[in-house]
């Protein structure tokens, strides 16, 4: 892999371990390092001194010739996952208080899996984050248009303020009906806390208005966002401002850029929290989009399996799908654009369990080890069996060389643990015991793939997998195999590829506006869209973007845009999202054309073949209802110069001799038992080097599993070409 001359760090902190891709003067390296989540900046650091240490230097002399620091988390997720916000209050207008506890019919479920979506004794709604007692209704009106139906009452707002104070919050979100079409009140009430708690006093309370969070009709979802993003401000602000500090007491003098929801990255201190909710496994698959196009594959689905977390995402037709017009964060609905990905609880620490009320049925995870005190294996006091330890005793993993042997495993911790906890109560061997825990995490993955694909229209044996996390390329080939995809693509840098993936990414910027706009009134065939109108709400939301840019330091001469807009036909309740043709619209042909590529998208989603019990006509079926634009969404892009792959000679189909380690037992079910297996050292191996299975691959932070009628091959690219035979 070669690389361009910019000097850069990139960090992906996750649940376990915080990963670190260093890349200088045309070199790469890269660190794992457990997660501290009591202070984030000591594992950090950790990570990055690894690194720094295999270019022989020390992070004073590295960092000031830094260009750039990209970093992923899912830290905001952790944070809310934990509950571990700030006190916060809601103002919104009177008579609209339980607006957000009522919440939208399917709030009951959102957020729920099927199976506990099904369980209706036990589904209940989501424990608020703001209870009632702290939300207060303010008295003044806006109606659909802006316009003032009843004015800011401002001694109302002093009274509800102090009575909020009072209370001991710590916060205020401001949310009120319309808001985004006319934010002088909201923009009013920020005032009125500011001038009664200014900033030099220690009453200062932040706030935070629904329109600057997202400026997007539907009140619950933009009141969400809004709540969320106050809820997650202050603890990020803590935990990502120690690590801004360190690094610039270091020596650091650039931008901190970090992964947004969206795929792609904005400036730390420019960014609000709920956009970077996902951004770890968000990394993960628009970097997967980039690397996608070496091998001419649209369809890829990326499964990223760490310590705590087993993540999936969906490339089709060269797209990252985003998530349906109102993804789910938590268990709240909201208003920001997310790519789509599905996270379950399925990692080499998920702990495996028997359910007795389920009458003794092996579960394994959600529940995880983490890394403190982890698997049982790892010695640090952990006495559940976990993925890991089963990989431990069936002879994947090898004690001695976990992690390059920096850390060292106690088999004989990992083998009590099974007995005690699953093999003793189930009659089973230990062996059988931890290849039923192996086969039940590869299965539950395996149908995750088949669901996440099959249930969308796609079919699974057309896709092929990306492979990564630290446990990914251990147990990738079973969860292929569980989900009938025959093709897995593998990566050298695997245990670190979320936050190798930052360095694929460029800076982009969403900036969304609601404006009903009329293309096509009922029955009448030629269009009747306002150009001026569409083309100044378009010029309005660029010269946002140019600002942010220009807040960020950016060359403005660089920015890329591009228009994407939700349609819909008349009286339908959901939208389209399509990308326009064109960024301003000139004439009546950009107008049509317009409306071909929304009735493509209509057709894509509404064809004939989706229901067999439809008959449907043409896409354009519906025009007796009309067409119109509900939403505009701008994409700005500001282009880095990011790694490049060159393609490599390929030497020889067979690795050199030097390249095996030797043999020892391993556990292969199409074997029922243990076989005498090859070990080979990965770091050894050679571009066009091919292995037949069984056989084990050991690499410093990864350990590759290749069962019998699996072939393992290192292609020109020096990634980790891993098939089936039939």
């Amino acid at each position: 892999m070669n690389s361009v001359k910019t000097n850069s760090i990139d960090i992906d902190i996750g649940g376990t371990f915080t990963d670190c891709s260093v890349q200088f003067n045309g070199r790469r390296a890269s660190a794992k390092s457990p997660t501290t989540h009591y202070n984030l900046s000591v594992g950090f650091m950790r990570a990055l001194e690894k690194a720094i240490g295999q270019f022989n230097l020390g992070a004073d002399t590295l960092l000031p010739q830094t260009d750039i620091v990209r970093y992923s988390t899912t830290l905001a997720m952790n944070k809310l996952l934990e509950r571990k916000g700030s006190k916060l209050s809601l103002m919104t207008t009177v008579g609209f208080e339980d607006s957000v506890l009522i919440g939208k019919g399917a709030q009951w479920t959102d957020g729920l899996s099927r199976q506990e979506a099904r369980n209706l004794a036990l589904v209940a709604k989501p424990e608020p984050l703001i209870p009632r007692e702290r939300i207060v209704g303010i008295k003044e009106r806006m109606d659909h248009k802006g316009n003032i139906l009843r004015p800011l009452d401002e001694n109302d707002v002093h009274k509800k303020l102090h009575s909020l104070v009072d209370q001991g919050v710590r916060g205020v979100v401001v949310s009120l009906l319309w808001g985004h079409k006319n934010p002088s009140h909201e923009i009013r009430i920020r005032e009125i806390i500011a001038e009664e708690y200014p900033e030099a006093t220690l009453g200062f309370l932040p706030v935070v208005l629904s329109h600057e969070v997202m400026p997007k009709k539907f009140e619950y979802q933009r009141t969400m966002t809004a709540i969320l993003n106050a809820y997650l401000r202050e603890s990020m602000i803590e935990d990502l401002g120690d690590i801004r500090k360190e690094l610039r007491e270091m020596g650091y003098r650039h931008s901190i850029l970090i992964v947004h929801n969206m795929g792609g990255m904005a400036e730390l201190m420019k960014t609000t929290a709920v956009e970077t909710y996902n951004g770890g496994p968000v990394a993960g698959i628009a970097g997967s989009l980039e690397i996608a196009k070496l091998y001419g594959s649209a369809n890829v689905i990326t499964t990223d399996m760490g310590g705590t977390s087993y993540d999936v995402g969906i490339i089709s037709d060269n797209r990252t799908p985003y998530s349906e017009n109102n993804p789910v964060i938590d268990r709240w609905m909201v208003h920001t654009a997310m790519i789509e990905s599905k996270s379950v609880g399925a990692g080499g620490g998920s702990i495996a369990v028997i359910n007795q009320a389920l009458g003794g049925k092996l579960e394994v995870g959600p529940r995880s080890a983490g890394a403190m005190p982890g698997p049982a294996c790892y010695n640090f006091g952990g006495t559940e069996p976990t993925v890991t330890d089963a990989d431990v005793v069936l002879g994947y993993i090898n004690p001695d060389f976990f992690h390059g042997g920096r850390i060292q495993l106690e088999c004989s911790l990992a083998l009590k643990a099974i007995q005690e906890k699953i093999a003793a109560p189930q009659g089973w061997e230990v062996e059988e015991a931890a290849a039923k825990i192996r086969k039940l995490v590869d299965g539950s993955m395996g149908n995750i793939l088949f669901k996440e694909t099959v249930l969308k229209g796609y079919d699974p044996r057309e896709f092929i997998i990306f492979s990564f996390g630290g446990a990914g390329p251990t147990h990738c080939c079973g969860y292929a195999q569980a989900s009938q995809i025959r093709r897995v693509v593998a990566f050298p840098f695997s245990p670190i590829f979320c936050a190798f993936s930052a360095s694929l990414l460029d800076i982009r910027h969403i900036h969304e506006r609601s404006q009903k706009l009329i293309v096509l009134k009922p029955d009448i065939e030629e269009p009747v869209l306002d150009l001026e109108q569409f083309n100044q709400l378009v010029k309005k939301l660029i010269q946002q973007a140019v600002e942010t840019a220009q807040a960020e330091g950016l060359q403005t001469d660089k920015l890329v845009f591009s228009l994407e807009l939700d349609m819909k036909h008349g009286r339908q309740l959901h939208v389209n999202r399509i990308k326009s043709p064109k960024l301003l619209l000139q004439s009546a042909k950009d107008v049509h054309k317009l409306l071909e590529t929304f009735f493509q998208e209509y057709g894509k989603a509404f064809r004939r073949e989706a229901n067999l019990t439809l008959t449907f006509r043409p896409p354009d079926i519906y025009l007796e209802g009309g067409v119109s634009i509900e939403n505009f969404i701008l994409h700005t892009v500001y282009p880095l110069k990011n790694i490049h792959f060159p393609k490599f000679p390929i030497h020889s189909s067979k690795p050199a001799t030097s390249a095996k380690k030797g043999n020892r037992p391993v556990y292969w079910e199409e074997e029922k038992g243990f076989v005498n297996t090859p070990i080979y050292c990965y770091p050894d191996l050679k571009c066009g080097n091919i292995i037949d299975g069984p056989a084990v691959i050991e690499a410093d932070d990864t350990t590759f599993v290749l069962p019998p009628k699996w072939i393992f091959k290192i292609d020109e690219y020096m990634n980790n070409l891993i098939e089936r035979e039939d």
